[in-house]
């Protein structure tokens, strides 16, 4: 007999794959960019044109008196690292459940990372594990609001007082989003975003990072910038003799990636109220259902705006005895456009797990080659792993009607109700 499941032939729910098409390019994104290209406008030296126009509407946004654009989220954090003077001897403390950018510059720094494991229901870096890993040496803790939930910032920024760190947020999946009315990238000494294709706002490739701290501004101003932009924004008697050259990397974004995402963040607050709803609608639903996936958690006091990823738990392995990768391609099979993460928690990677022993160490002053990293092995911060095997990816259906979220609900219920030929298929083939 045929089965009802399409992975084992059966009719799939929907004829072709249902993807939304992202980022949303409007006729006025278009028209703006002809209109650049008509002008020569391709260039920015100083604080001017569009980019000048996206910082300030940053600035406006979060209440915050600086913003400087660069070309990536990775540059973003890479200027707040060194803006806040992070070096060689230093420890920063950092989510091992992240995207590899949040960590990484610190390498250009030469500061050593030490990772952190995550909270449980929200995938955060946990306040209790920061305090575990707290040394002499601890001078930054850096957090990513992942996938727009915000972390448990009460619990940080004690931590930060009581042991006078400094506190750098990603930001780059929460844009817009609030813990208890107040817009993340704003608690700490700075916030950093990305506008990378896939996120809410985009540019393109662009970053941007805000801070109320002049210095902080300055010094990253300095690190990716020089000349016209320098001579405008660097004016402490310090700094200020140093912006004909800068600190020697060009971080300035195009005028192309300001003007798209200048047009982009002017929708943000619309995009937030549309995906919200329909994700919530999709949680509500798949609760209604009492299925083997769980929707995430979002705290008491907490929005997550951008609400960059859909990412329920999965818990039929041990309820059904069905890995995630099976549950996963009979959801594909049924045309649902669902996917494993594909981010590993860092302690997982091999840069992290030994490696060349020298492959990011320094020289120090007297030529003694300074090992500069911890060596980690699998099991080392179980509650990444665990949240990390147990996370699905859902589209985040920011314009998808509603009648799509439906189908994907009724999918979600097709698969549960067959659930024991999908258990039978995943004995024959050893699983």
């Amino acid at each position: 007999m045929l089965s009802n499941l399409a992975i084992l032939g059966g009719n799939p729910m929907f004829d072709k794959a249902y993807v939304e098409p992202w980022p949303p390019i409007t006729q006025e994104d278009i028209n703006i960019c002809i209109t650049m290209l008509k002008n020569r406008e391709l260039s920015y030296y100083g604080r001017e044109g569009k980019v000048a126009e996206l910082e300030d509407l940053i600035c406006k946004y979060h209440g915050v008196n600086y913003s400087i654009a660069v070309n990536t989220g990775t540059s973003s954090l890479h200027s707040a690292f060194f803006a806040l003077g992070l070096g060689p001897g230093d420890e920063v403390l950092c989510p091992t459940y992240t995207f590899l950018a949040t960590v990484m510059p610190l390498f250009q720094c030469y500061a050593k990372p030490v990772l952190c494991d995550c909270e449980m229901d929200t995938g955060n870096i946990s306040p209790e594990d920061i305090k575990e890993k707290l040394t002499p040496k601890t001078r930054a803790i850096v957090v990513t609001h992942m996938w727009g939930h915000p972390c448990d910032m009460e619990k940080i920024l004690k931590i930060c007082r009581e042991h006078n760190l400094y506190l750098i947020e990603d930001c780059s999946h929460a844009h817009g989003a609030t813990y208890f009315g107040k817009k993340v990238g704003t608690f700490g000494e700075a916030g950093c975003f990305s506008f990378q294709a896939s996120k809410i706002v985009t540019g393109g490739c662009a970053g941007i990072m805000i801070t109320d701290d002049q210095e902080v501004y300055e010094r990253a101003a300095l690190l990716g910038h020089f000349r016209n932009r320098c001579f405008e924004c660097v004016s402490s008697e310090r700094y200020s003799k140093y912006s004909t050259t800068g600190f020697g990397l060009n971080y300035r974004m195009h005028p192309l990636a300001a003007a798209i995402a200048v047009n982009q963040f002017k929708d943000l607050d619309n995009r937030i109220t549309k995906r919200c709803n329909n994700l919530d609608y999709l949680s509500s639903i798949i609760d209604d259902i009492g299925t083997i996936i769980k929707p995430p958690v979002t705290r008491e006091g907490c929005t997550r705006g951008a609400y960059y990823g859909y990412k329920p738990k999965y818990f039929g392995y041990e309820d059904w005895g069905v890995p995630i990768d099976i549950y996963v391609n009979a959801l594909r099979a049924e045309g649902l456009d669902i996917n494993i993460p594909g981010s590993k928690p860092l302690h997982l990677l091999n840069i992290f797990q030994g490696g060349e022993k020298d492959i990011y160490s320094f020289r120090d002053n007297k030529k003694k080659l300074v090992n500069n990293y911890i060596c980690y092995k699998k099991g080392d911060l179980p509650n990444s792993e665990i949240f990390y095997n147990h996370t699905i990816s859902f589209p985040t259906f920011t314009y998808t009607k509603k009648e799509i979220i439906d189908m994907y609900a009724e999918t979600i219920k097709k698969i549960d109700d067959n659930k024991d030929e999908l258990i039978s298929y995943a004995r024959s083939i050893g699983k």
